[in-house]
């Protein structure tokens, strides 16, 4: 069973393998330019934070860059936060630029628990590809 993927994707990009664990469903795409989208749709919570973590991790592996789009979730809790935290510590020990679309869901916790806006929260995947364009890591 396939689901239809948004409509907001790079033209160039290549699907890989999707994963459901509980009650979302991961996907993730390579673009040519290196760069890992990320996808997550239903609810990220604490039996399958971790989860997405090492999806998010292993697929930016080989990569120059990682979106992570979180704009389709409709259930975003705590453990999602502590998830996207340390994606954000490993991307920064290798020198892999991110960037993560928060929808509702997303941008309602980063409200509180990152008041300060340090975690590179953008609104669409076009945004993150070009955030990650701008960042010095990314220009050859």
């Amino acid at each position: 069973m396939t689901d239809t993927l948004p409509s907001a994707l790079p033209d160039d990009a290549i699907f890989c393998t999707p994963v459901k664990r509980h009650a979302a469903r991961l996907d993730a795409r390579l673009t040519m330019s290196s760069v890992a989208i990320v996808s997550a749709h239903g609810d990220i919570d604490g039996t399958n934070a971790n989860t997405l973590t090492e999806y998010a991790l292993a697929n930016a592996g080989h990569c120059r860059g990682l979106i992570l789009d979180l704009s389709c979730l409709e259930f975003f809790g705590t453990e999602g936060f502590s998830a996207l935290h340390r994606v954000s510590v490993c991307c920064a020990r290798v020198g892999i630029g991110w960037a993560v679309v928060a929808g509702a869901a997303v941008s309602r916790l980063l409200r509180i628990c990152d008041r300060h806006g340090l975690l590179p929260a953008v609104d669409t995947v076009y945004a993150a590809l070009a955030s990650l364009r701008d960042q010095p890591q990314f220009v050859n």
